[in-house]
């Protein structure tokens, strides 16, 4: 019986902090799971023997998901070897405050380490600060545990939480300092008036920082206080959202209650997961809609192989006042290796009144071996533009690309071979950047043109997709006269995505397919960056997930932001540009939201 183990638990919790309940209604529509499944994750792995002995020992008897594990102390050796040997699911705990006893921290780690717990611990509010005199010491310490947990591991961390919470400091959160797209652990859940409004705000600020290049929970409890009605409702809110519970078996209460299998016995429906599991909670919705939708690829792909009946692919391009490197584009795709496995040919959409790049295409399909065709849309806007290119398009798949980029050789070939390795309606290629002429150096060290390079396979969130390197079946756009919408300016390719996925669409990346994005010298200027960040935001707030909530986040974030800037300068004209590039987009958002147009134009190319 638990009892003797929730008596201990109780005396423990009287001297700590009790987090209250969230009281969270589950959204209409949204899919219920049979039994609640919560992530117990239990903290401090590694730290010293006896707290890996009993951490341990509620894996053996599956009363924890997963651990966080400690690296550079006394204990990290013998954890991660037992981690390996038995398959712990582990992610890293990483500590700024706790002086590191392993023998494998070198003198200048320590050094650093011990400058950032000093400033960490003066005051209750230190860790909200930025410290600019800081930000070296925060990046040494943060690659150093993670490459000492790729060591102890065989493997990087695929998940990160701070020992104390710490991983949620501003220095850590402003300088990126964890690696974009890994699961990171948000702030502790509280209901509205549990905590002070400003208290609650600066959580969902970083909250909202951490969920713009991480995954995480939806709901985060600590174990403590333990309580029936507490357990109920987060067992309530673990049917349709992942939860996460914090652990520490290192202290005895905690150990006891979790070995003798207190959470079963004051909630039988609450199960545990196996390992630390994100579900994402429209995943079941859209089962029976991927199901079907990959039955009709089937058939697509055999009617697209028939014996004698190469499949066909359409370039499609929309160019605007651009004639150059449209054909500098052209002269690239005609050179495409095909592997003699389809055909193609090229449609070119002119979005420009005054049909200047007429001339251009009309000489270069004189030049070209493949078949080119041009069309006009003299009304403005890069929606329309698309599709007109479309309707003008044949074949059984499109590519499409914009007319400043250029591809590798084999791009076609690559994007054509995966999307049938996956069997999935699309693929998308890596867009990187290419400059012809030596750029200013704060560009060049910035990461406002950076893409990431997505491995080859992994599906498309929409929020990451875009239509500058992508190939998708025909059929997914027959019979939508308008299947990018003109009311979007910009973001009308997210937009497409994002109906598309709903509707059960598969889409991946390749990551060799790659096509290289030219920034002429007309794009190196900080007011072009302003101008685009501000048009960026106010087409992000034309999207259906723009709700009040994110509206309230980039109203926190712009005077935050602001502040922040002459702190930036120290570091350089990099992280300055590209804090500007995150307030202007949040400004964006807030102008549009008032039905105040920061940007009049369609375009911002210069």
């Amino acid at each position: 019986m638990a009892a003797a183990a929730m008596a201990d638990l109780r005396e423990a919790q009287k001297s700590r902090h009790i987090p209250a309940d969230a009281h969270n209604e589950r959204p209409e529509g949204s899919n219920v799971r049979q039994r609640a499944m919560v992530i117990v994750n239990a903290d401090d792995w590694g730290w010293n023997d006896d707290a890996t002995i009993r951490i341990f020992d509620c894996v053996r008897r599956n009363a924890v998901s997963s651990v966080s594990a400690m690296v550079f102390m006394g204990g990290s050796a013998r954890a991660a070897a037992l981690a390996r040997e038995h398959g712990v699911d582990a992610g890293l705990h990483i500590n700024f405050t706790t002086p590191f006893t392993g023998c494998e921290a070198s003198a200048v780690l320590v050094e650093h380490q011990q400058r950032i717990s000093r400033f960490l611990r003066s005051h209750r509010y230190a860790p909200l600060l930025f410290h600019p005199l800081l930000a070296n010491a925060f990046d040494y310490v943060v690659k150093s545990q993670l490459e000492e947990f790729e060591r102890l591991y065989g493997a990087p961390a695929h998940r990160i939480d701070g020992h104390h919470h710490m991983h949620l400091c501003s220095n850590v959160l402003l300088q990126h300092l964890l690696p974009e797209g890994m699961i990171v652990r948000r702030n502790l859940s509280f209901a509205p008036g549990q905590k002070r409004r400003l208290n609650r705000w600066v959580r969902s600020v970083e909250d909202a920082l951490l969920a713009r290049r991480h995954r995480m929970t939806d709901y985060f409890f600590d174990l403590l206080p333990i309580d029936m009605a507490r357990v109920n409702e987060i067992c309530h809110l673990a049917r349709s959202y992942n939860v996460e519970i914090e652990s520490h078996p290192a202290r005895s209460g905690e150990h006891r209650f979790l070995t003798a299998g207190g959470l079963a016995e004051l909630a039988p429906q609450l199960a545990i997961a196996p390992a630390y599991l994100l579900r994402d909670r429209k995943t079941e919705e859209r089962e029976v809609l991927v199901a079907s939708r990959a039955s009709a690829i089937e058939i697509q792909s055999r009617q697209a192989d028939r014996p004698g009946q190469l499949p066909h692919i359409c370039v499609c391009i929309c160019t605007y006042k651009r004639p150059d490197p449209l054909k500098r584009l052209l002269q690239d795709l005609d050179k495409q290796v095909t592997g003699e496995l389809f055909t193609y040919s090229i449609v070119v959409a002119d979005n420009d009144p005054l049909g200047s790049a007429k001339e251009a295409v009309e000489a270069m399909a004189a030049e070209l071996k493949v078949p080119l065709k041009y069309c006009a849309e003299p009304n403005r806007g890069i929606a329309r533009a698309r599709n007109t290119v479309v309707s003008n398009a044949t074949g059984d798949y499109l590519a499409l690309i914009d007319d400043d980029e250029f591809p590798v050789s084999d791009w076609l070939l690559k994007l054509l071979k995966t999307c049938r390795q996956y069997k999935v309606d699309g693929v998308l290629g890596p867009v990187k950047r290419h400059f012809e002429h030596e750029p200013p150096q704060w560009l060049k060290k910035s990461s406002l043109y950076d893409r990431r390079v997505n491995p080859t396979g992994l599906e498309v969130n929409w929020r990451e997709s875009r239509t500058g390197n992508v190939l998708i079946r025909r059929s997914v756009v027959l019979g939508d006269p308008m299947p990018f919408r003109p009311e979007f300016r910009a973001g009308e390719d997210q937009d497409f995505f994002r109906r598309k996925i709903e509707e059960g669409c598969r889409f991946v990346w390749s990551s060799d397919a790659a096509a290289f994005e030219v920034l002429p010298p007309a794009r190196w200027s900080r007011w072009y960056y302003v101008r685009k960040a501000l048009l960026q935001g106010a087409n992000a707030a034309q999207q259906p997930d723009c709700d009040g909530r994110k509206l309230a986040k980039s109203m926190i974030a712009v005077p935050l932001y602001t502040a922040l800037l002459p702190f930036t300068l120290v570091l350089g004209q990099s992280y300055f540009m590209t804090l500007v590039v995150k307030l202007c987009d949040h400004a964006g958002k807030l102008l549009q939201a008032m039905k105040i147009n920061p940007i009049r134009e369609e375009y911002v190319s210069e």
